[in-house]
C-alpha cells in the first residue's frame, strides 16, 4: 500500500484592515473634530446672517411707519412727548423720567404697524388723564369700555417687531421703581448729534443746526430736511440693557437709551460712532444703579454712566457694525469702521456761527439733517 503524504497549501494571510495606530487615531479625530468646527462655525455664521437679516427688516418696517405717520400726520413723529410742558425736556423733567412722559415714536406708530389694537386700548387709558404720565397704573378708560389691560400690562408687551433676535438681553424686561416691567425694543429714534440737553429748550429743537429728524415733543417734515431724506438717518439699531435695572431698549418709554439715539456724534461728543467704547458714551438714568461696575459694562459693548438720559449711541450685536433705516424708509448697514475723524470740513459759520472752522465726520454727517454734506452709499 502506498502512503501519499499531502501538504498542507495553506497560506497566512494578513487582514486587509489593519489596525489603527494610535497616532493615526489621533490624526483621524483632529480631521474629525477640525471639519465639525468648520461646520458649526458655518451654521452659526448662517444663524446670525438670517438674525441681521430680520433685524434689518423689522428697522424698515418701523421706517415705514413713522412714513405713514408723516402722510397722516405732515411730520414724523417726536421722539418723546412729556406730561408736563417744560421749557427744557431734559433739564426742567425731575427723575425719574419714566415718571414724567407720555407717548414716545414708538407709540404714535402702533397703528401704522399693525398694533392698531394696542394703540386704541393705550390712548383710551391716556386721553382721560392729559398730563399724567404713561408709568401711572391708575388709568381708567375714557369710552367706557371694560374690561381693558391694566396700562402697566400694556406697557410690558413683547411685540416682534421691536426686537433684533441678535439681542440676547431683549426679552429680559425693564423694571421700574414701581415694580413695573417694560417691554424692550433694539431701535432708536434719531435726535441729534449733540446731548439732546445742549440742543436747545422744546421750542426751539428745530432750528437747532445739531438736530436730527426726531425730536422733544417737536420733529422735522420731509421738506425741513435739507440733506434729503434718503441722506439723513431716522432711526439706529440700539441694545436692550444688560439687566432688568437698564432702561435702554425700552419701546413705551422716551428719551436717549430707552428708545432714541443722542449725542453720539464725533463732533464735541464722548461717543464718536455706532458700538463706541467711551466709558461715558451712554449717559442714562440709574446707571450707578445696575449692579455692573463701568470695566465690566464696557467690556459687554454697554458703557453707562450718568442720571439723565441725555446721550446714547447706536450699538447692536452683530459684528462690526449696525443696521440704521434712511428718513426715506430704506434700511442700510453702516460699518464700525465709518469715519469718525472729523474730516468733512464745513464753511466757516455754516453750523457754528462765528466760527472760523467746522468739521464733522461722516457719521456725523448721516446723523444731521441740514448740514449740508450728503454721502451716497457706496462712499460711505
Amino acid at each position: 500500500m502506498k502512503h501519499f503524504m499531502i501538504l498542507s497549501n495553506r497560506r497566512t494571510t494578513t487582514s486587509f484592515f489593519s489596525a489603527f495606530t494610535l497616532v493615526e487615531l489621533l490624526v483621524v479625530i483632529t480631521i474629525i473634530a477640525i471639519l465639525v468646527g468648520l461646520m458649526l462655525t458655518g451654521l452659526g455664521a448662517a444663524r446670525e446672517a438670517g438674525r441681521r437679516l430680520t433685524c434689518s427688516n423689522n428697522i424698515n418696517q418701523l421706517a415705514k411707519g413713522c412714513m405713514l405717520y408723516n402722510e397722516k400726520h405732515q411730520q414724523f413723529p417726536p421722539a418723546m412727548v412729556s406730561a408736563v410742558k417744560p421749557t427744557n425736556f431734559y433739564q426742567d423733567i425731575p427723575a425719574p423720567v419714566y415718571d414724567n412722559q407720555r407717548e414716545n415714536w414708538v407709540i404714535l406708530i402702533l397703528p401704522m404697524i399693525d398694533q392698531e389694537s394696542l394703540y386704541e386700548e393705550m390712548y383710551d387709558l391716556m386721553s382721560n388723564a392729559a398730563t399724567t404720565a404713561i408709568s401711572d397704573n391708575g388709568f381708567t378708560p375714557k369710552s367706557g369700555k371694560s374690561p381693558y389691560a391694566p396700562m402697566d400690562e400694556l406697557r410690558s408687551r413683547e411685540i416682534a417687531t421691536f426686537l433684533c433676535p441678535s439681542d440676547r438681553n431683549n426679552r429680559t424686561k425693564f423694571m421700574d421703581a414701581n415694580g413695573k416691567s417694560w417691554g424692550r425694543i433694539n431701535f432708536g429714534a434719531n435726535v441729534g448729534l449733540r446731548p439732546a440737553n445742549e440742543m436747545g429748550n422744546m421750542n426751539n429743537w428745530q432750528q437747532s443746526a445739531y438736530c436730527g429728524v426726531m425730536g422733544p415733543r417737536y420733529s422735522l417734515t420731509p421738506s425741513q430736511i435739507s440733506d434729503g431724506t434718503s441722506n439723513t438717518i431716522l432711526i439706529s439699531e440700539l441694545r436692550s440693557g444688560l439687566n432688568n435695572l437698564d432702561s435702554r431698549g425700552t419701546w413705551a418709554l422716551g428719551g436717549a437709551g430707552p428708545s432714541a439715539t443722542s449725542g453720539n456724534g464725533s463732533y464735541g461728543g464722548q461717543a464718536a460712532g455706532p458700538n463706541n467704547s467711551s466709558s461715558d458714551s451712554d449717559s442714562v438714568e440709574f446707571c450707578s444703579s445696575l449692579g455692573v461696575n463701568s470695566t465690566e459694562a464696557t467690556r459687554l459693548g454697554m458703557p453707562c454712566t450718568g442720571n439723565s438720559n441725555i446721550r446714547a449711541t447706536a450699538r447692536s450685536l452683530h459684528k462690526g457694525g449696525v443696521n440704521v433705516a434712511f428718513a426715506d424708509g430704506s434700511a442700510h448697514w453702516i460699518s464700525d469702521e465709518i469715519d469718525i475723524n472729523n474730516s468733512v470740513d464745513h464753511e466757516i459759520g455754516e453750523i457754528t456761527p462765528g466760527a472760523t472752522e467746522t468739521k464733522f465726520s461722516v457719521w456725523d454727517c448721516l446723523i444731521l439733517s441740514k448740514d449740508g454734506k450728503t454721502f451716497s452709499m457706496p462712499d460711505l
